[in-house]
This record gives C-alpha cells, sequence and structure tokens, in this order.
C-alpha cells in the first residue's frame, strides 16, 4: 500500500530531529525508540514493539519537538500523513477506530509525562 512501508534503522540512527518537519509517523515493528529532548539530552520515552510515534505529521504544517533514535537494530512502518489519508478516505468505516486509537494513546502518553 503506497504510503506505508518497513523501514530498517541500525543502532544510534535517527529517524528525526526537532524542528524538523512531520510528514510520517511510525509504529514499532521489532526493537526500540528513544525519544530526545535534545537541549538537555534527557530521555523522553523508550517505545517498543507495538507502539506509535510522531503523531504530529496528522496534522497539517507539524513539526518534531523531539528527536527520534534507534536502540539497537529497529524495524519500523514508516506511514505518511497522505498515505493514512488515501488510506480513511477509501475505507471510512476504519477511521472512527484509527483516530481514537491515536488520540487514546496521546491522553496515555501525556498522563505518563505529569
Amino acid at each position: 500500500m503506497s504510503g506505508f512501508k518497513p523501514v530498517n534503522y541500525a543502532d544510534g540512527q535517527v529517524l528525526f530531529e526537532p524542528g524538523d518537519p512531520a510528514h510520517s509517523f511510525y509504529v514499532i515493528q521489532s526493537g526500540q525508540v528513544a525519544i530526545v529532548e535534545r537541549k538537555t539530552q534527557r530521555q523522553l520515552a523508550l517505545l517498543s514493539a507495538g507502539e506509535s510515534f510522531g503523531e504530529q505529521s496528522l496534522l497539517a504544517g507539524g513539526v518534531r519537538s523531539a528527536a527520534a533514535q534507534a536502540v539497537g537494530a529497529t524495524v519500523c512502518l514508516e506511514i505518511t500523513a497522505q498515505g493514512l489519508r488515501d488510506l480513511l478516505a477509501k475505507e471510512a468505516g476504519i477511521a472512527t477506530q484509527v483516530l481514537e486509537a491515536l488520540l487514546l494513546q496521546l491522553y496515555m502518553r501525556n498522563e505518563i509525562k505529569r
């Protein structure tokens, strides 16, 4: 499916940096990804298989607020914002479930940070 592709990352490879334009979000298939605040080098989260990140890409004009870096060999399903929009336009029945799952994940992640 166009807009959905698995991408392999080596240990320590940077997926994106703060300030980068956000065009894709990711679902970890294997390995781990650290989300890092670059000014302090503080690790905000360590995500594992099944978790997603980079949801700012779903907003028009989204910009990365932190860095994402592979921890060990990692495979992520990269989903472009346009690819997701195209899928949801074709499969309107899944739109509600996908958006509810993303919003729930964002809510839970924000609550954990507090």
